[in-house]
């Protein structure tokens, strides 16, 4: 009998919340979607103009280094792919496009990790002569 009343009860009342519910805020919109292209744009400018820390790029030898590392990769690249043609089981096979593709390939692999390397280094600046 209990049981059947808490269930009537429990089909007929509504739920209530508890009072850490109802006062709890809720999220509010964006201002990057709440406002047409002027608010945006208003916003990039006032939050963008608080970075005042100036960028210091220093030069580096990242160009150097990529040659370097795009040269040797070119050349493993083509060895390696000349090498792999030949091992082929396809008599009087033409393996220049392999030998193409190989060094293009080790080329683009290893530029990259050269080019790290090389902006590792930071080129020195002469200092230029006050007396000449």
């Amino acid at each position: 009998m209990r049981i059947s009343l808490l269930l009537l009860l429990s089909l007929v009342l509504p739920p209530a919340s508890g009072s850490a519910q109802a006062s709890s805020p809720r999220p509010a919109a964006s201002v990057l979607f709440g406002a047409g292209r002027r608010a945006v744009t208003e916003f990039v400018r006032r939050y963008w103009a608080r970075d005042t820390v100036q960028a210091q790029i220093r030069p580096s030898y990242w160009k150097e280094g990529a040659l370097i590392g795009g040269g040797v990769g070119a050349v493993a690249g083509a060895v390696l792919g000349h090498g792999l043609c030949e091992m082929s089981e396809e008599a009087g096979k033409n393996c220049t496009g392999s030998l193409l593709l190989g060094s293009v390939l080790g080329a683009a692999l290893v530029a990259i990790p050269g080019a790290l390397i090389g902006g590792l280094f930071p080129k020195h600046q002469e200092a230029e002569a006050s007396g000449s």
